[in-house]
């Protein structure tokens, strides 16, 4: 349930609705319906926290960089909400949201839609139709992932949507915020929603699960709205728990889960425009769900991956390696009490590691890293909303 916090003066809801009890947060046991990277750094160095209810978008904002003290929960309504959503942040630290609608009227009664946050704590813009893609048809036929947005190095936005059976189909938006119409980009065996990789140098993509692997699409230069093929992966992985991460320059790290046990599988393909079928690094966490978490910062002088995940006991596990080193293995440690849902990692104002987490009570808690402690340690977790 998305609840108040604590009757402090300075914690009432400064934009949309307060979250009334009773508004169920749609945090799936299994991670489901949580959107990946729902903790974002604003550009004034606020934190913000968003997640899915009965009847919209849900945010909790730092009431100052690196506060204890936040704004919310705060209800933004959708009339016909459906409960999954996507979102991604810009290099102007806009946060765009990707979801899709019931409507009367329109194809299969589905409508995908868009909105903005163009500042922290600021309310949102009003949520924009960009059409269906995907045109009536067999009622049997799998219905559409959630839609995907990514915001390329030119500010170009670019709106995705998946359909087994159908493949993916893309709209982007212009410079004088027109939008193109959609286009069809194949791969009809792709499963579930595409999952965005990380910009690199500017440059957005995306992998494109299948049976038994996925493909890598993206841009060659920013603002490129054509995606090419950047190579394929070939492992088994279990459906919606792929993510990414650049790990050097012009090189991301994709991880994943196996399938025998859920243990968290990391590749680095060696160059683009290559079928990778080795070289895949295992780093434990079985048993866990969903896709992890992942940032880079130095530990005790050395750059390092952090990762994140639910694990099987529904507790948050945290687990930190030399990047690029997965030869050395990561150790999983369990952080903080049952959550619902996915938790999620960011890095603060400071450069310290947060977790947040919605405890099962839908309210938000927030963990961040001690910068005086040898290695990756934990203050303790504040109850902020």
């Amino acid at each position: 349930m998305a609840r108040r916090g604590r009757a402090d003066t300075d914690r009432g809801a400064i934009s949309g609705e307060p979250a009334v009890p009773g508004s169920e947060i749609a945090a799936a046991a299994d991670g489901g319906h949580a959107a990946p990277g729902w903790l974002r750094l604003g550009r004034d160095g606020r934190l913000t926290a968003y997640a899915s209810c009965a009847e919209g978008l849900v945010r909790w904002t730092e009431s100052a960089p690196g506060s204890d003290v936040w704004h919310g929960p705060d209800l933004f309504p959708v009339e016909g909400w459906a409960g999954r959503y996507t979102l991604t942040q810009d290099s102007n630290g806009f946060v765009w949201f990707a979801a899709i609608r019931h409507r009367d009227g329109v194809p299969d009664g589905r409508e995908f839609v868009i909105a903005a946050q163009y500042q922290t704590s600021r309310p949102l813009s009003d949520w924009r139709a960009v059409g269906n893609p995907f045109p009536p048809g067999d009622d049997s036929a799998p219905a559409p992932g959630a839609p995907v947005v990514l915001a390329d190095g030119s500010g170009s936005l670019h709106y995705f949507v998946t359909r087994f059976g159908a493949g993916i189909r893309a709209r982007s938006q212009r410079s004088d915020g027109s939008w193109t119409a959609w286009a069809d980009h194949e791969l009809r065996w792709v499963r579930g929603a595409i999952v965005p990789t990380e910009p690199i140098q500017g440059r957005v993509g995306f992998l494109a699960p299948f049976r038994g692997g996925a493909v890598q699409m993206g841009q060659t230069k920013p603002g490129d709205g054509a995606l090419t093929w950047l190579g394929r992966m070939e492992a088994d992985a279990v459906e919606g728990t792929y993510s990414s991460c650049e790990t050097s320059p012009g090189v991301a790290t994709h991880f994943w889960r196996a399938p025998a046990d859920g243990t968290v599988v990391a590749c680095r393909p060696q160059r683009f425009g290559v079928v990778t079928t080795s070289g895949f690094m295992s780093l434990g966490g079985a048993g866990g769900v969903g896709p992890v978490g992942v940032v880079r910062t130095p530990i005790n002088g050395y750059d390092c991956t952090v990762l994140l995940q639910r694990g099987a006991e529904g507790y948050p596990e945290i687990a930190a390696y030399p990047t690029e080193g997965e030869q050395y293995g990561a150790w999983w440690a369990p952080v903080g009490d049952r959550c619902a849902g996915l938790p999620a990692l960011a890095l603060d104002a400071r450069g310290s590691v947060t977790i947040a987490m919605l405890d099962t009570d839908g309210g938000l808690r927030i963990a961040r890293q001690d910068l005086t402690a040898e290695g990756l340690a934990f203050g303790e977790w504040r109850h902020v909303g």
